[in-house]
């Protein structure tokens, strides 16, 4: 048994003493190593029985058209593993936005829905994605010391509305009112929620949402400070979406 170029191979002598090649145990057997082989055979090959020359040529044009393919093949198969990366990272960048697929509900309306995480299997993008079911408004009034603290003590008459989305208001009096026993009364209407939640400095701040979006706030004989900001709300079971599926990116 001999090695060639990390080719192992096994010989045997026949009945005239010659030498000859029985087997290889390589699959990864290249030029060199079967022009190596080729020397041996000629220089061990019976005299009164020569080997075809143009044979062994024909074969070695046969593995190096072999090994051309296969090198062919090593560079495509690189090329597309790149090109798969660079489509990944690329898809990645829509992560944290909002998307459409052509979902519908039942009133005909487009389902859209916020892209949590991208993948690749197979070559096949897609996206895990939480759908949109809600827009709120949120107003944020300025921070007091105690939620039991009287909203307004001095009018009789003070009071502040809220109006939604479809333009129903709900007008609430704030006087002699804690900050507890308002947001109480105030979530008792529909569409509509507020707490007193406690901040990280031991203040108390009064926090109102409103569905839907396009809501607004007025006040009769009061002047309470806010800020107002918008939120979204999302189903917690995720959805999975082929990337070549989306119609709408915001």
């Amino acid at each position: 048994m001999s090695t060639t170029s990390s080719v192992t191979t096994s010989s045997a002598t026949d009945a005239y003493g010659n030498s000859y090649t029985t087997a290889v145990s390589n699959d990864q057997l290249q030029s060199e190593d079967f022009i190596t082989l080729m020397l041996t055979e000629l220089k061990l090959q019976d005299p009164t029985n020569t080997v075809d020359s143009s044979t062994m040529m024909s074969t070695q044009l046969q593995l190096s058209t072999l090994e051309a393919n296969t090198a062919t093949v090593e560079a495509m198969e690189s090329l597309q593993a790149t090109f798969e990366q660079s489509a990944l990272s690329s898809s990645s960048a829509i992560i944290g936005n909002i998307i459409e697929n052509g979902d519908t509900d039942d009133e005909g309306n487009t389902k859209q829905y916020k892209v949590s995480s991208v993948s690749m299997t197979d070559g096949e993008i897609s996206l895990t994605a939480y759908e949109l079911t809600g827009y709120y408004d949120v107003y944020y009034f300025d921070e007091v010391s105690s939620s039991s603290d009287i909203v307004n003590s001095s009018n009789e008459d003070a009071s502040i509305s809220l109006t939604n989305g479809d333009g129903t208001s709900y007008s609430f009096s704030t006087y002699n009112k804690t900050y507890e026993d308002l947001a109480t009364e105030i979530s008792q209407k529909s569409g509509i929620t507020a707490s007193v939640a406690q901040n990280n400095d031991g203040n108390y701040q009064l926090i109102v949402s409103i569905s839907d979006g396009s809501s607004s706030i007025s006040q009769s004989n009061s002047s309470l400070k806010y800020s107002q900001d918008s939120a979204t709300s999302y189903s917690s079971t995720a959805k999975t979406i082929s990337y070549n599926n989306i119609t709408k990116i915001y």
